[in-house]
């Protein structure tokens, strides 16, 4: 009898867990970088190439900081807008998407890398500047239709910064939320993984409040600027350096998990070794700046479209598989490559669900093999994103499940 009353407990826990999964699904929130319909060749993307059924949260990155009206402002009009029948009017085809899909939210970001962090820190410092900059912001949002704004600072208190930031930010995203609420839009911010960053940058319990989502950089914990072969966004590692110290400390500094999303690149590091090793231990070896990527056009810089498709169509490559930081990398000669795949993205999901955390977010789009290039289907590593943040729930609930039913069996034999 006893048996029987736990079968009917668990059956609904297996029911209310099935529900809660299907009715809650975890947040994909997915950056696209809207320079990349300049690139060439199959690397070129335009916003008819985005797949609206991969991501919760598209964001259009990035806008910049006008410093003498403290108001954002297009870093790139001519891609961004249309004026009198000129230029892409990106914008506009962007924020069309939830037409086809009407649950799907569309955010812009605002900072970026190239946009620095003095702009920012001058503005939170003023209370005349920051309230411009708010309404900028507000007015931009209804202007275009657009369901929210992504603060993308890199990073306060660092690169310029002064040490007020840290509570600047927190007042910033504080009167920000306030306004945004009229509207009742989302708003976001990008954060880093590296402690050396969270300490001084960013007051987590109270960023916590007032923001809907934190994305959380974590990779580029290694690359070619330390002029040795690493790996890009390693799970684990033998020092502080990879994506599960920097979950643990974020929460344990105060962010809250569940508005947590767990940072994945679409792209890898490559790296020009000055030899090659005879030991065939590929990981610290001595390397000059990374190799001009034929489509990103970037130095030590590749997507993973130009990985997967360099290593289908050229030879000599070599991929291979780090257990340790549960990545894999290739090699071919003198060039290696740090990179993330569909196996190393499972793992990286599996995390994030073990962690409690709130889904994932994706740097980028663009560099998924969106094309189909390698793949039967096109976006290999977010659709495994995508079906596997919520599956892999569902499969260790029942595992858990199972393990209780079998240990009250036993115990009732």
């Amino acid at each position: 009898m006893l048996l029987c009353k736990w079968c009917l407990y668990l059956l609904a826990v297996l029911l209310s867990v099935n529900y809660s999964i299907g009715e809650n699904k975890k947040t994909v929130l997915c950056y696209v970088a809207t320079w990349a319909v300049y690139r060439r060749s199959q690397g070129k993307f335009t916003i008819g190439d985005i797949d609206v059924n991969l991501c919760t949260h598209l964001v259009y990155s990035f806008f910049g900081i006008n410093e003498t009206s403290s108001s954002i402002m297009s870093r790139d009009p001519w891609g961004d807008y249309l004026t009198n029948g000129r230029g892409l009017g990106q914008l506009k085809q962007f924020v069309k998407l939830k037409e086809i899909a009407p649950n799907l939210k569309v955010m812009i970001s605002v900072g970026g890398w190239a946009e620095g962090s003095v702009k920012f820190s001058d503005i939170v410092a003023s209370t005349v500047k920051k309230v411009l900059f708010i309404e900028s912001i507000f007015q931009f949002l209804r202007q275009y239709q657009l369901d929210g704004v992504d603060i993308c600072w890199e990073f306060p208190t660092d690169r310029g910064g002064i040490p007020e930031d840290k509570l600047n930010f927190v007042t910033f995203l504080k009167d920000l939320r306030q306004r945004l609420n009229n509207d009742n839009r989302i708003l976001t911010v990008l954060l880093s993984g590296k402690r050396y960053l969270i300490d001084p940058g960013y007051d987590l319990v109270q960023i916590s409040k007032y923001v809907d989502y934190m994305s959380i950089l974590t990779f580029d914990y290694n690359g070619p600027w330390d002029k040795k072969t690493g790996v890009n966004a390693p799970l684990a590692s033998d020092n502080e350096f990879n994506v599960e110290f920097g979950i643990d400390y974020l929460i344990k500094k105060g962010a809250s998990p569940r508005k947590m999303l767990l940072g994945i690149p679409t792209y890898g590091h490559s790296f020009n070794m000055q030899y090659v090793p005879d030991d065939g231990n590929y990981l610290g070896v001595p390397s000059d700046s990374g190799y001009l990527s034929p489509w990103t056009r970037e130095n030590g810089l590749i997507g993973y479209n130009e990985v997967c498709y360099d290593l289908a169509t050229t030879a000599g490559w070599k991929e291979l598989w780090d257990d340790k930081s549960s990545t894999p990398f290739a090699v071919n000669h003198k060039k290696f490559i740090s990179f993330d795949n569909q196996r190393s993205v499972l793992a990286k999901v599996k995390l994030a669900n073990l962690k409690g955390l709130g889904g994932a977010m994706v740097w980028t789009l663009d560099t998924d093999d969106f094309k189909g290039l390698c793949h039967a289907n096109p976006y290999a590593i977010v659709t495994t994103i995508r079906d596997h943040l919520n599956k892999e729930v569902y499969k260790e609930v029942m595992c858990w499940l199972h393990q209780i039913f079998y240990h009250l069996k036993e115990e009732n034999n």
